[in-house]
């Protein structure tokens, strides 16, 4: 479970030390984290949260509150990106049970059908291991969005191309799970299309959006990872055994000369074995206000004008606005039309809805300006 982000685009409300995934954000007042957590336990997998060294010990509370050991919390020395974080992830689990099924998944996203995505992350296992190779999750466009990425479709996948198991019972469990979801080969990835392109592949039906939910055995992926980035893998190899004999500033030192880079460009993009899962289930990565804001008027927690109020915040005479009064004082917004206004306290935000994609162009600008307290 990915949880390392800081959520840039939902400041002032998210910031490093409590990013997204630790904010009271999910169904019922709980974090995001803890509410994924929750949704996954009825599957008996073992889950393991992997985040940056400054975030660990608020996700090990939130971890033990939800019943999980204290080394559920696999912890980058500093933040490399999530390609790193898989690798060092999937050696560090390699080392306990070297056939372990590992599915990845983000821990700050919104899922309306929580079974059916249980379903897809089956399903995905099943596909990693009938294949022996990397998987990942996509959802059916309900709109042209320019902010996601996209997984071009090959052709259908069918049992016939499943490898036969090495005589696990599980492993023969998760092939047969493997035919329970549409399931296709991967032609490519498409981050962030323009306009006309994203309508297209809407039109077409030729382009999932990739949720970033993926999964393989540890085999395969440390194959891949081998086949794709060699110094990466020897870079984490070095990491973990260091850190497996206790020497940890050996292991940042190791782990901070590491590429900066997303697992999507170091393995999923270059590898010839990756299947696309055609899942179903209400999704939001939450990577915007107005994002959390359909996502709030889904839940019911919007008025008759398709306002969201969030603390000691009025709207009155307007409509489809966010006011999200965070900061424990009075937000009055009036008369006002597809806004988004946010107080923290110590900072406020006021944005049309249109434009909540450029926030992180004024988090940029106070990180250029040297304000990392408002960070």
């Amino acid at each position: 479970m990915l949880a390392g982000g800081s959520g840039t685009r939902l400041w002032p409300l998210s910031r490093a030390a409590v990013p997204k995934h630790l904010l009271p954000l999910g169904p019922g007042g709980v974090s995001l984290l803890r509410a994924t957590i929750d949704r996954l336990l009825p599957l008996g997998a073992t889950v393991h949260i992997v985040t940056v060294a400054s975030q660990a010990a608020g996700c090990q509370e939130v971890a033990g509150g939800a019943g999980l050991p204290a080394d559920s919390v696999i912890a980058e020395p500093t933040a490399r990106g999530t390609g790193p974080a898989l690798g060092l992830a999937v050696r560090w689990i390699a080392r306990q049970d070297p056939d372990a099924v590992v599915c990845s998944i983000h821990a700050d996203h919104h899922i309306g059908d929580a079974e059916a995505y249980r379903a897809a992350i089956w399903a995905a296992a099943g596909w990693a291991c009938a294949t022996d190779g990397l998987v990942t999750v996509g959802l059916t466009p309900t709109y042209p969005s320019t902010g996601l990425g996209y997984v071009a479709l090959g052709r259908i996948r069918s049992s016939r191309d499943w490898i036969p198991p090495h005589g696990s019972e599980d492993q023969e469990a998760l092939s047969s799970a493997a035919d329970g979801l549409a399931a296709f080969t991967a032609a490519g990835f498409v981050e962030k299309p323009p306009l006309h392109q994203a309508q297209r592949y809407v039109a077409d039906h030729t382009h999932l959006w990739n949720t970033g939910l993926f999964a393989w055995t540890t085999t395969a992926f440390l194959r891949e990872l081998r086949a794709a980035a060699p110094e990466v893998d020897d870079g984490l190899a070095a990491v973990v055994e260091a850190r497996a004999a206790g020497h940890e500033e050996r292991a940042a030192e190791l782990y901070a000369a590491l590429p900066n880079v997303a697992v999507d460009p170091l393995v999923m993009e270059r590898t010839r074995r990756l299947t696309v899962v055609q899942a179903g289930f209400p999704w939001s990565d939450l990577g915007s206000w107005a994002d959390l804001h359909e996502a709030r008027r889904e839940g019911g927690d919007s008025d008759g004008d398709d306002n969201v109020v969030l603390g000691d915040g009025l709207a009155v005479q307007s409509q489809n606005c966010l006011v999200d009064a965070s900061g424990g004082r009075l937000v009055a917004v009036v008369g006002a039309q597809d806004l988004v206004v946010v107080d923290t306290g110590d900072a406020v935000l006021v944005v049309p809805a249109a434009k909540v994609q450029s926030v992180r162009a004024a988090v940029e600008r106070l990180r250029s300006e040297g304000r990392s307290e408002l960070l």
